[in-house]
């Protein structure tokens, strides 16, 4: 029980962390900041690229695959009809990408329901199958730069994680292994990305290039675009390695848990970062704020969403969303407050 507590509390710091980068793209795509003015946005923008876009879809969409496993393994365990309860929850996920769609158009959650459809048969094979396959398949989609069917290969693959049990016993040494392989492929990563966007490092200047001035930017631009894809597995696995093996010191444990909580409600937490934005673009409008204010944006949604994660799970088991889900999952209803005594 103790390890099974543990995998899940690792789980939900790296929803957390995930959490955080996403809406870091979100907000550019919701707020459309004013055209780019100085080079310190253009800078701003290449940071995003760098460490950010891609990177954090990679994990959640990892982390789906992961809770896949778990949610049909426990269900067996327990005698219940797990495809049903699986089904049902991503019917119901897909209604709540449905109505966020409105708020947000290419949200992931709707995608993630129909992605996960997908991913029933590979539970009854192989793990290495499974490896293999989601390998193959990555390697496959990253080639041909479709980014829109990603999620599929990073399912398989975190299903395979939890076919092998990574999280409950991978040693420190194996993760200090793996933190140090991936980093050193990351920053190889960071050094092609930061050569590619010197090609296209003023893109102020597009309108008043020649044609084929113009056309040479496009072709470097798609060239760069697919090198973010292409670098993204390996800084994704750095991050989620370098996370993990902090965590595992108590003192940076206890001071990252509030992104555990944060992660608890990664539903909620998702959909209300959507929401908090759309108050923001109440507060300032649309295109009246530059692409660096959307990061202070991003902090102060931070703080309020930590706060009140952390005060609603203090007195309820689950999130408000997480609640509804389980509710519609196992269709029969669950105590939500916490035992007093």
């Amino acid at each position: 029980m103790q390890v099974q507590t543990k995998r899940i509390s690792e789980l939900d710091f790296m929803r957390g962390f995930a959490l955080l980068g996403i809406i870091l793209t979100n907000i550019i795509s919701m707020m459309q900041p004013s055209d780019l003015i100085n080079q310190n946005q253009v800078n701003y923008l290449a940071l995003i690229d760098y460490f950010v876009e891609n990177k954090f879809f990679a994990i959640f969409s990892f982390l789906f695959g992961v809770g896949f496993y778990i949610f049909i393994n426990n269900a067996k365990q327990k005698g219940l009809n797990a495809n049903k309860l699986f089904l049902r929850r991503l019917f119901f996920l897909g209604i709540f990408g449905i109505i966020h769609q409105f708020l947000q158009p290419g949200e992931a959650l709707f995608i993630y329901a129909i992605f996960g459809l997908f991913l029933i048969p590979f539970f009854y094979l192989n793990k290495y199958i499974n490896l293999v396959i989601g390998l193959v398949i990555l390697i496959a989609f990253i080639y041909l730069n479709s980014k829109i069917i990603l999620p599929l290969p990073y399912f398989i693959l975190g299903l395979a994680a939890g076919q092998f049990e990574l999280f409950t016993h991978i040693k420190t040494k194996i993760l200090t292994l793996v933190t140090a392989v991936s980093g050193i492929l990351s920053l190889a990563s960071w050094t092609v990305l930061f050569k590619a966007h010197q090609l296209i490092n003023n893109p102020m200047l597009v309108p008043h290039l020649s044609k084929k001035e113009a056309d040479i930017f496009i072709q470097n631009r798609e060239i760069y675009d697919h090198l973010l894809i292409i670098t993204s597995p390996f800084i994704a696995v750095f991050y989620v390695s370098l996370l993990l093996l902090l965590v595992r010191v108590d003192i940076i444990g206890k001071l990252l848990s509030p992104l555990r909580l944060y992660g608890r409600m990664a539903l909620t937490n998702y959909i209300g970062q959507t929401l908090l934005i759309y108050v923001a673009i109440l507060i300032f409008g649309k295109h009246h704020v530059d692409f660096m204010n959307t990061f202070w944006i991003c902090l102060v949604i931070y703080i309020i969403q930590f706060t009140f994660s952390s005060i609603w799970l203090k007195n309820f088991k689950y999130g408000p969303l997480e609640y509804i889900w389980r509710l519609g999952t196992y269709w029969k209803i669950f105590g939500i407050k916490k035992s007093t005594s």
